[in-house]
């Protein structure tokens, strides 16, 4: 799985190569803003308040890969309506992902704004599922710093916004009416990964199936889900938290999945069962994130580990060289050192 973003950019609007973290999350959470989207638009906001005509003149193409294959472009729109500057965010996922109606529905309440700052496109550019237009003349012409970085922030969490639209309705449903049996549901990842999501009296049950193309890293995420699994019942203050469970083999749950779209799941399967407690309004965002990025909080893990593995191997090493350097030599030959005592005799020290 690559967790790496792919920047390619012009020299001038792109931003800089960061973390893909956002600097308020701790170790191994996954920021829902996109560094990139943010960073891109602010620039030229930035560009558009300082009046730099030669920024401006430039046309922006700033595009990038995340992880889960997620795609990203930033793009400078034709002038149309009286020099206002304007640029298209557009998202793509791999085939399966996106669920337009749900998803474009979503974004007009997470995204969009009703003064028009931030609009969905009708078509989507070429090669992504959504567009939104940003009218970044009118961000720029804001005084209020505070609500600037507040509309930034809102078009950078895009990707949540239009790939956690199959879940959040489901979670939605559970919060108004108390969660009913439904059929099992699904939404693909990317290839080979599926998340599923079934619909029960009083929950919503999420199942992974864990595949991993390394072999090795298999093993590592077997050890790291049995004890993810575990965790929370010797821990009282993870008493709110989702009930995790960690099968070897399919549970019950996927009985009636496909069998193609389960795979090989040489990881093993996580289920997450979601109550009404985790879809209330001022929580039911963050659930979806965390949710929809368990798989690469796995493989962040699992990279983690080997790094720090391969440090400690390192470490070891050194500590090893370093006692061989202090080590006296032997003379080859065999003859030893002729030594003599305090008092005049001589010996050989072999």
């Amino acid at each position: 799985m690559r967790d790496d973003a792919r920047h390619s950019a012009t020299p001038r609007d792109a931003p800089s190569e960061r973390d893909a973290m956002d600097a308020s999350a701790g170790i191994g959470s996954i920021s829902p803003t996109s560094r990139f989207v943010r960073d891109a638009v602010a620039a030229r906001v930035e560009a558009t308040r300082a009046k730099d005509v030669e920024t401006l003149a430039t046309p922006l193409g700033a595009t990038c890969v995340e992880f889960d294959d997620v795609r990203y472009a930033v793009t400078s729109v034709a002038d149309e309506r009286g020099g206002r500057v304007r640029v298209d965010v557009s998202v793509g996922a791999p085939g399966g992902a996106f669920e337009e109606r749900r998803a474009m529905e979503d974004a007009a309440t997470l995204i969009c704004l009703s003064d028009g700052t931030i609009a969905a496109n009708e078509k989507a550019n070429a090669g992504y599922d959504a567009t939104f237009r940003v009218d970044v003349t009118a961000i720029a012409s804001l005084e209020d710093e505070e609500r600037r970085e507040e509309i930034l922030q809102r078009v950078s969490r895009v990707r949540n916004a239009v790939y956690g639209a199959k879940l959040r309705g489901h979670l939605r449903e559970l919060a108004a009416t108390g969660g009913t049996e439904g059929a099992l549901d699904w939404s693909p990842r990317r290839r080979g990964e599926t998340m599923f999501i079934k619909p029960q009296n009083d929950q919503v049950t999420v199942i992974f199936p864990m595949h991993f193309a390394d072999a090795r890293d298999a093993v590592i995420a077997t050890q790291f889900l049995t004890q993810f699994a575990e965790v929370r019942r010797g821990q009282k203050e993870l008493s709110t938290a989702p009930a995790v469970s960690y099968h070897k083999s399919p549970p019950l749950e996927l009985k009636d999945a496909p069998e193609e779209m389960i795979g090989d799941a040489n990881g093993g399967y996580v289920s997450f069962v979601l109550f009404k407690r985790h879809a209330t309004p001022d929580r039911l965002e963050a659930t979806v994130w965390n949710i929809m990025t368990f798989h690469a909080f796995v493989s962040y893990h699992i990279k983690y580990s080997k790094a720090y593995w391969h440090s400690r191997m390192r470490q070891k090493v050194e500590s090893w060289l370093s006692i061989l350097k202090r080590a006296k030599k032997v003379d080859p030959s065999g003859n030893g050192k002729k030594m003599t005592t305090a008092d005049g005799r001589t010996f050989v020290r072999k």
